[in-house]
C-alpha cells in the first residue's frame, strides 16, 4: 500500500519564492484593486461627499469655584463634567431663551434650535479654572449668534443653577468664526491601503501554497509519492533516466493521472523523445531491440477496465498534469493501483513549468558555457 508524506515534507522556501515570483502579477491585481477599493472609499466619502462646510467660535471663560475641586476632593471637574453641563436640558433652555430674546433665533431652522447639543461642546485644556466653550454651524454669522448666547447662558443661568460655582466671567469672547477644515489625508489612507492590500495578497498566497496539493516539481513525486521521477519530456537528463526505469521493458502503458490529459498526446511525445537518442548510433536491427511500444491507456478514474491492459503490460508510466490540484487526483489513482496490484514504474511530471523548474535548480545552458555541445 503506497504512503503519502505531506507531513514529512519541509517547507521550500525557494520554491515558494520563485512561485511568489511567477504570481507577481495577481498579487499587484489585488494590491491595486484593494487600494482602489479602500483608499478610493476613504476619498469619496471624507471629500467629494464630505458635505457643507462648517464654522466654529470659541468662547473662554475664567470660573471661580464656592470650593476649589483639587483641594476639597469631594467633587472633581474635568472636560466630560463640562460637556455633561453643556448638554444639559436646562443649559440648552437658557440658550435658546437668549437666542429668541435677542431676536437671532429667526436666523436658526426649527430643527437646528432643537438639536443645539449637537453644536455645542466644551473644552477643558490644563487649568480647570478655564474652560472653554465651542458653537459649530453651517455659517460664520450662526456660529458667532450661537456663541454670543451660550456666553450668556453660562455668565447668568449657569452661575445660578449651579452651587459649585461662584462665578464665571468671559475673558475671551467670540470675536470671529473659523471654517473647520476636516483632517483628511487620502494619500496616506492610499499607501494604507496598498500596504494592507499586499500583505492580505502574500498572506492569501502563502496559505493557498501551503495548503495546497500541487506539483510543480519531479521531486515532488518522489519526495511525497514515493515514486521514480525521470523528470519532464523537456529535461535534459530525461532520456537518460527513462532508458535506465525501462531498460528491461518493452511495451509500457502510458497512463495519464487527470481526464483531460491526453494518453496519445504523451505516448506521442515519450515516442519522440526517447526514441531518437537511444537509436542514436545504432544499425536498423538494434534500433529495433530498442524501441519501445509506448501503449496509450485511459485515466484509470474515467475508465477502470484499463486495469487489465496495464496489468498485462511491461512496465507503467503515470503521466501527471503539473499544477494545481493534480496531488488528490494523483492519490486516488495510487489507492485504485494498490487496490488493483499495479505496480508503478515512474511519474512523469506532464506540462510542466521548465522556467520555473530551471529557476529553482538553477540550471545553465551548457552551450552558454562553452562546453561545445552543439
Amino acid at each position: 500500500m503506497w504512503e503519502a508524506s505531506y507531513g514529512k515534507e519541509p517547507f521550500d522556501l525557494r520554491l515558494t519564492a520563485l512561485r511568489m515570483f511567477r504570481n507577481l502579477h495577481k498579487i499587484i491585481g489585488v494590491t491595486l484593486i484593494g487600494t482602489l477599493l479602500f483608499g478610493g472609499g476613504y476619498y469619496v466619502k471624507n471629500v467629494m461627499l464630505r458635505g457643507e462646510n462648517s464654522y466654529e467660535a470659541a468662547s473662554v471663560y475664567k470660573v471661580d469655584f464656592v470650593d476649589e475641586p483639587s483641594k476639597s476632593g469631594d467633587y472633581y471637574i474635568n472636560e466630560m463634567t463640562w460637556n455633561t453641563y453643556v448638554h444639559a436640558d436646562d443649559f440648552l433652555k437658557a440658550v435658546r431663551a437668549h437666542l429668541e430674546k435677542d431676536g437671532a433665533a429667526d436666523s436658526f431652522s426649527r430643527d437646528s434650535l432643537e438639536n443645539l447639543d449637537a453644536q455645542v461642546n466644551a473644552k477643558l485644556d490644563s487649568d480647570v479654572h478655564v474652560p472653554s466653550t465651542i458653537v459649530t454651524t453651517d455659517s460664520p454669522e450662526k456660529s458667532l449668534l450661537l456663541a454670543k448666547a451660550v456666553e450668556q447662558a453660562m455668565t447668568e443661568e449657569f452661575v445660578q443653577d449651579n452651587e459649585q460655582v461662584k462665578d464665571i466671567k468671559v475673558i475671551d469672547a467670540a470675536q470671529t468664526a473659523t471654517e473647520v477644515v476636516p483632517d483628511v489625508r487620502p494619500v496616506r489612507a492610499f499607501v494604507l491601503s496598498a500596504i494592507l492590500s499586499c500583505f492580505f495578497a502574500v498572506v492569501v498566497f502563502l496559505l493557498t501554497e501551503l495548503g495546497s496539493d500541487d506539483i510543480w516539481l519531479p521531486a515532488t513525486l518522489r519526495k511525497r509519492y514515493g515514486l521514480a521521477a525521470p523528470g519532464t519530456v523537456n529535461s535534459r537528463d530525461f532520456s537518460a533516466n527513462m532508458e535506465y526505469l525501462f531498460r528491461e521493458k518493452q511495451n509500457i502503458a502510458v497512463c495519464t493521472v487527470s481526464d483531460d490529459c491526453n494518453p496519445i498526446q504523451v505516448a506521442e511525445a515519450l515516442k519522440a523523445s526517447c526514441t531518437g537518442e537511444a537509436n542514436a548510433g545504432k544499425t536498423d536491427t538494434e534500433k529495433a531491440d530498442v524501441e519501445k511500444n509506448w501503449i496509450p491507456v485511459p485515466a484509470p478514474l474515467l475508465c477502470p477496465e484499463a486495469a487489465k491492459k496495464m496489468r498485462e503490460a511491461d512496465g507503467v508510466l503515470l503521466a501527471v498534469n503539473a499544477g494545481r490540484h493534480s496531488g488528490r487526483k494523483l492519490e486516488r489513482v495510487l489507492e485504485f493501483f494498490a487496490t488493483q496490484e499495479i505496480p508503478v514504474t515512474a511519474a512523469l511530471l506532464w506540462e510542466a513549468d521548465e522556467l520555473l523548474i530551471r529557476a529553482y535548480y538553477s540550471l545553465p545552458d551548457a552551450r552558454e558555457k562553452g562546453y561545445g555541445l552543439e
